[in-house]
């Protein structure tokens, strides 16, 4: 089996990802398909580790991948998979896909143009 060492950034408040995390609330993660990268999360398995760190406090967090799931985009995602296990409190797939747009704009062009180009990987958790 595989480590994955991920770093885990904020969205709304700070450490707000990571705390979702680490209680268990956020069962899905997320991140733009780049099959360019070195790290090219979809070819992550089932029994996998994933190792979260806070890019806010360093704290690290350790949970285990049940499936990896690709999607050619956001809308796809927000059909397929419970948005609340994405980013908790979110309840359907509109409020999935604003809370993306708000990452889009907080996080950058270069996610932007990953997420548009490749789609995106959702990594479910145990």
């Amino acid at each position: 089996m595989k480590r994955w060492t991920l770093k885990c950034a904020s969205l709304s408040t700070p450490n707000d990802i990571f705390n979702a995390l680490k209680d268990g609330t956020k069962k899905i993660e997320t991140r733009p398909r780049n099959p360019e990268s070195t790290i090219n999360i979809e070819t992550g398995v089932p029994g996998d580790t994933l190792v979260f760190t806070s890019i806010e406090t360093g704290e690290s967090i350790e949970r285990t991948v049940s499936y990896v799931k690709v999607y050619e985009s956001l809308q796809t995602l927000s059909l397929s998979e419970n948005p609340n296990d994405i980013f908790p409190g979110t309840t359907n797939p509109q409020g999935l896909l604003l809370k993306f747009n708000e990452a889009k704009m907080k996080w950058g062009s270069a996610y932007a143009k990953k997420l548009e180009m490749y789609g995106i990987v959702a990594i479910g958790m145990e």
